[in-house]
Parts: structure tokens; sequence; C-alpha cells
């Protein structure tokens, strides 16, 4: 073989190594909302005043279970069960929230799960293909509203999520290839 050639297989060779780390598999779950992120969705429910937002509005706002979808519709059983706990007494709770329990039937909630989970493996592509070392990034937020309503009028509303999620997975396998192979064994025996 003449220089050339083991010049360009050696290049070919690097090229192929280096790149190996855009190999390893990536992930992405998101539950679709009209929202890009938590500070996205954190706007539009700010927007939402108790007291003058109207049921059509929270729709225009993104909140709405049935044309979005991810949400949960709640009787005023429901949302009695969320929000009223034993050894409380009623008066304590917001003012929105007594007038709900009070409206009885005419009283509904809406409420939402929305999260976007980005998961990458990082490190070596050889390590995790022969299962040595695997490692996991993982970006996340999730975003919890709920809102109270009489009528078509929102009454009360609340908020809680988590807007930056970092976490990193990692497991080593020392044995590699061979790692569970014992407990591969025994399940087929």
């Amino acid at each position: 073989m003449s220089r050339i050639h083991l010049h360009a297989a050696a290049l070919l060779a690097t090229l192929a190594l280096g790149g190996c780390g855009s190999l390893l598999p990536s992930e992405r779950n998101e539950v679709k909302s009209p929202f890009r992120d938590y500070l996205d969705a954190e706007i539009s429910f700010a927007q939402a005043k108790p007291g003058r937002t109207s049921r059509a509005e929270l729709a225009s706002l993104g909140f709405d279970p049935l044309a979005e979808g991810n949400g949960r519709m709640l009787s005023f059983i429901d949302v009695r069960l969320m929000f009223v706990q034993p050894n409380v007494p009623i008066d304590y709770l917001p003012s929105g929230l007594v007038e709900c329990l009070e409206a009885k039937d005419r009283c509904v909630g809406y409420s939402f799960e929305f999260t976007k989970t980005n998961t990458e493996r990082v490190g070596s592509f050889w390590a995790d293909l022969f299962n040595f070392r695997k490692k996991r990034e993982i970006h996340s937020w999730s975003f919890r509203p709920v809102f109270v309503l009489i009528d078509d009028k929102l009454v009360h509303k609340v908020s809680s999520g988590e807007p930056n999620v970092r976490r990193v997975e990692s497991k080593k396998n020392p044995l590699g290839p061979l790692q569970g192979a014992g407990e591969f064994i025994a399940d087929q025996l």
C-alpha cells in the first residue's frame, strides 16, 4: 500500500472515531403544550386574573383542556379534595375557593401538567457500546397550573413546577458486556 493510501486510511479512521460521540442515542419527551418553556408558561399564567379573566380568555392564553389537551377537568368535589385539608378551617382558604365550594355545581376547575425532557447520552461511544460506562445528561422543566372557575369567571389560580432540572445519571459496569450475564444465564435456566 502506498504512503498516500496509508495517510488517507489514517485520516478516515481519525474522522470516524472522532465523530463517534454523535452516534450515541438521545431522547426527547414532551407533553404537548402551547408553551416553549417554563418562562413562557409562567408569563401566560400571570396574565390570568382572578375576578376578571373569563373561560374564553383563559383558553386564549393556552389553558384549554379541550383544545390544547393535557389537562383535567375538575368538579367542585375534586376542587374540594385538592384544596381542603383535615384540621384546616374552610375560612382559612382564599375567598375564591370558598365561593367555589359554596357555588357547588357552578364551580369547576382545570388542572394541567406541561413537561419537556431532553435526555442525551454523553461520553465515549465505545464504552457505551460495549456497556462499560453509560452516562446521560437530563434537562427538563415542568409547569403545573390549577384554575378554579365559577360559571365562566376565574376565581382562583395556583401553580407549581420545576423551571430548570439538570441531572446526570452515570452507570459503570467493570465487566462491560459480561455484566449481568450471570442473571441472563440464570433466567435462561
